[in-house]
């Protein structure tokens, strides 16, 4: 269960997770939008990894029938790039993947759509053209939650975004960053919890994680 919420200030990303997290065992969201929890975890990338983590994740989730880990499933891909979960030749929970640092993390839930994301500071190194991804307003609030440092303000908004529009299952490309806002931050278990404009609004959450950030988003 992640728990506990930050002090104001500085949030900034630790080299690795939290500490005492263990990053593939399954960790348990709850408050993020209606319905129920939001669960994720992670394992090392490789050969049939997203398989694994969905079964991993299935025998987590609460309120999933006891034979749904074990009941035949298929993963799919929409034409944008989206993830559907099928068991039984029925839809089944809402997934998302996303790699970073040699990792693949997961997330699920049984109640509306579910985005998740890993963003590195190197990603946005001096040169990346930040106008064309974030607002100054966006980057004000970011920088003293990320160690005044812009190149990782800029991944803990990233992070944010992407998972928003994997939620919203278009991803970038029916959605510019410029027109995906994020605000209103709020300290809330063990990260920051904000709101994602993007049409509608969307709650999302994002913690330090591997340096950078992880951060998950919810349309219901």
């Amino acid at each position: 269960m992640v728990n506990g919420a930050p002090s104001p200030g500085t949030i900034s990303p630790p080299p690795y997770g939290p500490c005492g997290f263990d990053a593939a065992a399954p960790q348990l969201l709850s408050g993020l939008g209606p319905g129920g929890p939001v669960i994720y975890t992670s394992d090392l990338n490789g050969p049939g990894v997203k398989e694994r983590l969905v079964r991993r994740l299935l025998a987590s989730l609460p309120g999933q029938k006891p034979d749904g880990a074990s009941g035949p499933g298929c993963l799919e891909v929409t034409a944008l790039g989206q993830p559907r979960l099928t068991l039984g030749g029925q839809p089944g929970p809402a997934v998302s993947f996303s790699q970073a640092a040699g990792r693949i993390w997961a997330a699920m839930t049984s109640a509306g759509q579910v985005g998740v994301d890993v963003a590195l500071p190197w990603e946005f190194a001096e040169g990346y053209p930040m106008a064309r991804a974030f607002r100054p307003g966006e980057l004000d609030w970011a920088r003293p939650l990320s160690g005044d440092d812009t190149a990782c303000a800029a991944a803990l908004l990233w992070a944010l975004k992407e998972a928003a529009v994997k939620a919203l299952g278009v991803g970038f490309h029916l959605l510019d960053p410029l027109a995906v806002e994020v605000f209103h931050p709020t300290p809330w278990q063990g990260g920051v919890r904000v709101s994602v404009k993007a049409g509608g609004v969307l709650p999302a959450w994002a913690r330090p994680q591997d340096g950078g950030w992880l951060a998950l988003a919810r349309d219901c």
